[in-house]
């Protein structure tokens, strides 16, 4: 929504691109202004730390987060469990030895609070990368009691000189699903990141298990449910106890074999994930596939298409997001990085994340064009589709035409009793702010935050506006068409129907965000549910019990097809109902 907003007098690359092709072009050359851009920080791997020194490690986990804020990052996989050790304080599983160099030793410090702390303050999402089922790297296994290859023998299978738990066990199962759980209780995440979370191979020697609780179902069938039992026991205690926090996965780039993409290595039937289910069942929220290979089709069957399989995830994404793992490490891959940022945008995958930290800093020139703008991080309206009030007392105060000081209050508490998670400071030099468009976000701030200085400078005038962001990702209206002047505008199409008031979306038709705005008299259980009329495609958008008073509810209709859209308000036993357009 356009804002038009208060002025002050302050100040103000031209990059050129080389374009894959048309489609590409404009991806590249106009940036979302939703976009997941993550990267994974590797405890195990080499990115950090790379001392035993506490001063130091702490002094470059902040270094690592402010180069990825500076150059528009949003999100970080952060490495807290890579090899059945912890980066964070645990009664389960001992220490890891990259930190103090000795397996179980205690750094005095905790890395993973540190590391919300620090992430939290430059407005970066942290999701906690938890290694599965891949519990040990090396042919001998480690000395600490504590460690499950020692504690639990029986649980644990080698491969290849490495270390698996048997997740055909339950016992093994609920042990792991136990770590997720103390990390969720213990940690203000963002999100839980599961890695390795599949089999090895199909050798694995897992007969006994299989013997003792298939109950005789397929092998390759047991295998694949014991995985989305892990999954599917996660997300629901997840969802009961912080809803907020996003789940996903980074499975093998090959779901099944494809035109372009015919290794056996593949996911389904090769390591046995059926991620494809986890989305169509909706136990996890995010998907990011490590497609870790060039452009184009290639001669090797083991050496696949990058577009083609990103097309191939993005026609199933079952409504959840979608984000591109690209292999930033692998030499061939270097020279492309941006226009495999470009595939990825052509394909509407919400986003990249770079494997790893090291690599995706050694490519950030390359990198940088594509994220000049910052980005908020893609909404997930099946998790909350309830945006936040808009921020209260804005007021701009320039007393050296070089430094703007922008300052806000906190707004009033959202129809879902949800207070913002980050603030968004808008400029322009037009008067009619457009916060569609990324070039115009000057930060992104923790919600801790009240104030911004704005310290560009050249003489220009500029307009500013202030928005909310909750944790799910959705933003209220601009500060400039305040909270009630906004219910006026929708109230212009309501007409009462019994004890309830259903109002015209705005805008309408719409191209993704509209917003339905309600009104309900009493205290009752409602329900406003989408459905488009020649697909039949559905989706219910709230569905819980609700005060008195008006409510604005936002909906992205990008996943819906062209075309008339039904939306349906239930409350206390009266309904009703209003049509909107999607082009």
């Amino acid at each position: 929504m356009d804002a038009p907003l208060l002025s002050v007098h302050i100040t103000q690359r031209n990059i050129l691109i080389l374009f894959l092709f048309f489609l590409s072009s404009i991806a590249l050359s106009q940036p979302p202004k939703h976009e997941l851009r993550a990267v994974w920080i590797s405890s195990a791997g080499g990115d950090w730390p790379k001392s035993t020194d506490v001063v130091e490690q702490q002094r470059s986990l902040v270094e690592i987060f402010d180069k990825l804020k500076k150059h528009n990052f949003n999100t970080i996989f952060f490495q807290v469990r890579p090899r059945g050790n912890t980066l964070y304080k645990s009664s389960i599983e001992p220490w890891s030895a990259q930190l103090t160099g000795e397996l179980g030793k205690d750094p005095g410090w905790d890395p993973l609070a540190f590391a919300i702390h620090e992430s939290r303050k430059r407005g970066l999402e942290l999701h906690a990368w938890f290694n599965v089922a891949k519990v040990w790297g090396a042919d001998v296994l480690p000395q600490h009691h504590q460690h499950i290859t020692r504690a639990h023998r029986d649980w644990v299978r080698q491969f290849e000189n490495e270390w698996w738990v048997d997740l055909g066990n339950p016992d093994a199962r609920e042990y792991t699903e136990n770590l997720v759980k103390e990390i969720v209780n213990s940690y203000d995440i963002d999100g839980v990141h599961f890695d390795f979370i599949r089999y090895p191979s199909e050798k694995f020697d897992d007969w006994r298990s299989y013997r003792t609780w298939s109950d005789g179902v397929n092998k390759a069938d047991w295998r694949r449910n014991n995985i989305t039992t892990f999954v599917r026991s996660c997300y629901t205690f997840i969802q009961k106890e912080k809803p907020w926090i996003k789940v996903g996965a980074t499975p093998l780039g090959i779901y099944q074999s494809i035109n372009g993409a015919q290794s056996m290595f593949n996911g389904y039937s090769g390591v046995f994930q059926d991620s494809r289910r986890w989305l169509s069942e909706g136990i996890l929220d995010y998907i990011v596939p490590q497609l870790y290979w060039s452009i184009g089709e290639q001669k090797n069957p083991n050496d696949p298409d990058f577009e083609a399989l990103c097309n191939d995830w993005m026609k199933e994404n079952y409504g959840r997001h979608i984000y591109i793992g690209i292999g930033a490490y692998r030499d061939n891959i270097q020279d492309e990085i941006r226009e495999q940022i470009d595939v990825t945008r052509s394909a509407f995958a919400e986003g990249q994340a770079f494997f790893r930290y090291e690599h995706a800093a050694a490519l950030i020139d390359q990198i940088e064009p594509a994220y000049r703008y910052p980005a908020l991080v893609p909404r997930m309206i099946w998790k909350d589709s309830i945006p936040p009030n808009v921020p209260r007392n804005i007021s701009i105060d320039s007393k050296d035409k070089f430094v703007v000081s922008i300052k806000w209050s906190e707004p009033e508490i959202s129809a879902d009793n949800e207070k913002p998670f980050h603030y968004v400071v808008y400029h322009s030099s037009d008067k009619n702010i457009t916060i569609r468009k990324p070039e115009n976000i000057l930060a992104i701030l923790n919600s801790d935050q009240f104030s911004f200085r704005d310290e560009t400078s050249n003489g220009k005038e500029y307009f500013y506006t202030v928005t909310a962001v909750d944790r799910a990702g959705n933003e209220s209206i601009a500060t400039g068409l305040p909270l009630a002047e906004a219910q006026t505008l929708f109230s212009r199409y309501a007409k009462p129907n019994s004890s309830i008031t259903l109002v015209q979306n705005f805008p309408n038709p719409v191209v993704s965000m509209t917003y339905i705005s309600f009104e309900i008299t009493k205290r009752n259980f409602v329900s406003l549910t989408l459905k488009h009329s020649v697909t039949q495609q559905e989706t219910t958008i709230v569905k819980k019990t609700m005060e008195p008073g008006m409510h604005i509810v936002a909906f992205d209709a990008k996943y819906f097809s062209s075309g008339p859209i039904e939306y349906r308000l239930q409350a206390g036993g009266s309904t009703a109902a209003k049509m909107m357009e999607k082009k």
